[in-house]
């Protein structure tokens, strides 16, 4: 039996993959590959896909990420590590075990796939969690599947993925940055390394971000990447991918960040929502031309990101990011600018969107400091 694990990073297109591997699951076990469900719920909806083919809409959180589930499960009984609230009543992990192995009893697949990038967690926290998964797969043949984003990149899409779900945080330009230097969000050998080490016989497929967006995105990479071998019969019928957990736009973000920090919680998560949404007549500048760093903050970061940059050209014999100096230099239109400027359409648009009229006042009359 082969084991293909993705153990993230994080916004690398991994919901869009878990969204993809969960709607075909029924038509992928067709072709002997499980990607399998670790509690009730997923087990009746897998049951209900392989009766109808059906995957009706929501899809729960702990079915479609069911790997994130069993990943925040094992860390909660490691380290106390928090479970969020989108992943209610998770059996123990000895539970999500026996799950999984009767899974592989009764359908006997030729190859299982775990995704989660919660799994990128593990080898700062809890290392020996490594060994306890592959204690679940003895005999497999492993491959490991991480793709890595150039850290400017990825630390403004994870910043504001935060934003997204309502953290209070301080902007990147300022002290925001700090709290990620030493930790996976900055340090890639720390997030990779353990694995590696955790699974030394696992063939290794380590790709960069832009590598897989030319590659058709993360879905078409990973089928590629995981050599899957899809009989025709069942790769013609596969159900499309779909774009999942959208982003902040990087012009909003300040936005979403002054909302959760001033605004009751209810009202910070209907903001965040609003700006989430279309909004009329809004007309956003585009993502890769807003600074949110600084000057003195992108040399912080490239400079704190320079060890995992010479273990990650040792490993591939060549640069991982090739353009990895650009990261010292800033984009052309600073955030608080942005903002600033953008600030009485967002505020109309919110109005003119049916949103709440404190919403409106609120964007109206924000302060944007430098």
């Amino acid at each position: 039996m082969r084991l293909c694990l993705f153990i993230g990073h994080h916004k690398v297109g991994s919901t869009t993959l878990q969204d993809f591997l969960w709607r075909n699951a029924a038509r992928l076990l067709e072709a002997g590959i499980l990607y399998p469900a670790v509690e009730s719920e997923g087990l009746a909806r897998l049951a209900r896909q392989i009766q109808t083919g059906e995957e009706p809409d929501p899809v729960p959180m702990n079915a479609r990420e069911a790997h994130n589930a069993l990943a925040f499960r094992m860390l909660h009984e490691a380290v106390a590590y928090p479970i969020p609230p989108w992943h209610p009543n998770l059996p123990g992990v000895a539970q999500m075990g026996q799950t999984i192995a009767s899974q592989i009893r009764s359908f006997a697949p030729r190859t299982v796939i775990l995704c989660a990038e919660v799994f990128a967690n593990f080898g700062a926290l809890a290392p020996g969690l490594i060994g306890d998964l592959s204690g679940f797969f003895e005999g497999a043949e492993v491959s490991l599947h991480c793709t890595l984003r150039r850290p400017d990149q990825y630390l403004a899409s994870w910043h504001g993925q935060r934003l997204r779900f309502g953290a209070r945080l301080e902007p990147l330009r300022k002290g925001g940055l700090a709290p990620y230097l030493g930790t996976i969000h900055a340090d890639y050998r720390l997030m990779l390394e353990p694995w590696i080490e955790g699974f030394p016989r696992a063939r290794l497929s380590l790709r960069n971000y832009a590598e897989v967006l030319a590659a058709g995105g993360s879905v078409a990479d990973f089928l590629s990447e995981a050599r899957l071998d899809l009989p025709p019969a069942v790769a013609t019928r596969l159900l499309p991918e779909r774009r999942s957990n959208e982003s902040l736009h990087p012009a909003l973000l300040e936005f979403a960040r002054a909302g959760a920090l001033r605004l009751p919680p209810p009202a910070a998560a209907q903001l965040t929502g609003a700006l989430l949404t279309p909004l009329p007549r809004l007309n956003l500048p585009p993502k890769d031309e807003i600074e949110l760093f600084g000057r003195a903050n992108r040399r912080r970061l490239l400079d704190a990101f320079r060890g995992s940059d010479g273990w990650l050209r040792a490993r591939r014999g060549r640069p991982f990011f090739p353009a990895l100096a650009a990261m010292a230099e800033p984009l052309p239109r600073p955030e608080p600018e942005v903002a600033r400027a953008l600030r009485p359409a967002l505020a109309a648009a919110l109005a003119e969107g049916g949103h709440p009229a404190a919403l409106a006042r609120f964007v109206e009359t924000l302060e944007i400091a430098a």
